[in-house]
């Protein structure tokens, strides 16, 4: 496969898991079961969003969202599958984050997905570095000084 068609399909899969997930957002509180089934569809667009291009790092957090709305859901269920799918979630917030290891959002996602998972050290850890990426720059702004 050429590396436009795999860049057209990154770009179709994604679209079509972001459409998704708003349309779950729109039902979620009218139907649960809808926005459920809407998310996992989501999930299955932000998989192959990241199978075209493993090396950007939105498909593969927008993945570790997908699962994350699963596992809240199995959550609200009181399935004990929740735990699993949370160290999931959590794993593949940590491929994004190695993707992109400034960006402190996905380190603190991973933290809370630990925690869910009842993995409270791994929690901790991701915490620590999310804010520390998280925190403002003491230096000046450069940019801002010669306007």
């Amino acid at each position: 496969m050429s590396q436009d068609s795999n860049s057209s399909s990154y770009s179709t899969h994604l679209q079509a898991g972001n459409a998704l997930v708003a349309q779950a957002q729109s039902v979620a509180t009218q139907d649960f079961n809808q926005a459920r089934a809407l998310w996992q569809a989501a999930g299955k667009e932000f998989y192959l969003a990241h199978k075209a291009d493993m090396d950007q790092p939105d498909a593969a957090f927008r993945l570790a969202q997908a699962w994350m709305a699963e596992a809240h859901a199995l959550q609200k269920e009181g399935s004990a599958n929740a735990a699993v799918m949370w160290a999931n979630a959590a794993a593949q917030c940590e491929l994004a984050f190695d993707l992109n290891q400034e960006d402190g959002r996905v380190a603190m996602t991973a933290a809370s997905c630990h925690q869910f998972a009842g993995e409270h050290d791994a929690a901790k850890a991701w915490q620590q570095i999310g804010m520390h990426l998280l925190q403002p720059d003491t230096a000046p702004d450069q940019g801002s000084a010669a306007s």
